[in-house]
């Protein structure tokens, strides 16, 4: 013989009220973490907005260090210059040093966000004395200078058919005229000089 379902005396974690408090438990767990993506990620770059430094003195360089994405990322990016600490760049952010004149070592770092995305590359750079220099880093897939990288669709990743690669930091060191367009939609790290 079958017995009659009485669901309202059911108890237990599934029982009608037991699912109805998971649901909102869930519903209240994914709201929170999208406010804080939101509210953590959304907000634009805080500082001033780009503005030509003087001219360095004669024996010394000066050096703009800029990110400029193809692409809208998450993540940032650690600069450092010869150990020293910069900064951490979003994407339409600068920053300007005046350095000795000589040999440099930029290294850039990132962590990416929720897919996990890590990332460095280093550039070497010479400052002349009164000399001027624009680095660009980028966050994106492919390098699009080297003609010996594969379209990302062509990209392959353990365990999928087909995706796309993981982000990576990219360094260019520019002219003046390049970096003149891509500067005027920055804002600056900070408001020293």
């Amino acid at each position: 013989m079958i017995e009659p379902h009485h669901p309202e005396t059911e108890t237990g974690p599934f029982a009608p009220s037991g699912r109805v408090r998971l649901l909102v438990a869930v519903v209240s767990l994914g709201l929170a973490l999208l406010a804080l993506l939101v509210l953590g990620c959304a907000s634009a770059p805080a500082g001033p907005p780009f503005r030509w430094a003087p001219d360095p003195p004669p024996n010394r360089g000066r050096v703009y260090v800029y990110r400029a994405d193809p692409r809208t990322s998450l993540s940032t990016v650690a600069i450092k210059i010869d150990g020293l600490e910069i900064g951490r760049f979003r994407d339409r952010t600068y920053e300007t040093l005046e350095l000795p004149s000589g040999s440099h070592r930029l290294h850039a770092g990132m962590r990416g966000f929720a897919f996990a995305s890590w990332g460095w590359n280093e550039h070497v750079f010479q400052l002349r004395p009164g000399d001027t220099v624009f680095i660009e880093i980028s966050v994106r897939l492919d390098d699009p200078s080297a003609s010996n990288t594969p379209p990302p669709r062509d990209l392959e990743i353990a365990g999928r058919p087909e995706g796309y690669g993981s982000e990576n930091v990219f360094i260019l060191q520019n002219s003046r005229p390049t970096a003149e367009a891509a500067l005027a939609t920055t804002t600056r790290l900070s408001a020293a000089d």
